[in-house]
């Protein structure tokens, strides 16, 4: 069964597109551009994140290909996990407030790597004893 509005397969019937299992968690973080870090927008929220890029909230939209830099706080290090990549989408979400942007990672350090896999495996094992 089709949608008629753009003849396109109901949700459930779509392949999965994601390459990572991505985690929806909600961590602090701050970011900048790269092409301008001195100017710093902190205490941001990540939404999700994968080991491929995040999905997090940002007080401005970026165009498409920006470059940013992340300073992630997790519960597994005291230091700040650094990451970097390009942006994907930056949509709206509440009228010249606050957007959603999606970011594709970009030269991972194996510290970061480290770091992402770990956050997935541990909050994924949570899940699933919450679940049992």
């Amino acid at each position: 069964m089709f949608n008629k509005k753009n003849n396109t397969p109901p949700p459930e019937d779509k392949p999965e597109r994601r390459v990572y299992k991505r985690i929806k968690k909600h961590f602090i973080l701050s970011y900048f551009e790269l092409t301008n870090p001195e100017i710093r927008y902190d205490a941001s929220q990540l939404k999700n994140i994968s080991l491929g890029g995040m999905c997090f909230v940002t007080a401005k939209p970026f165009s498409r290909g920006a470059l940013l830099g992340i300073e992630l706080k997790t519960p597994f290090m005291a230091e700040l996990t650094h990451l970097e990549g390009s942006v994907l989408e930056s949509h709206e979400k509440l009228k010249n407030i606050i957007y959603e942007t999606r970011l594709k990672f970009e030269n991972l350090t194996p510290q970061a790597e480290f770091v992402i896999s770990r956050l997935i495996q541990y909050f994924e094992k949570e899940a699933g004893e919450s679940s049992e």
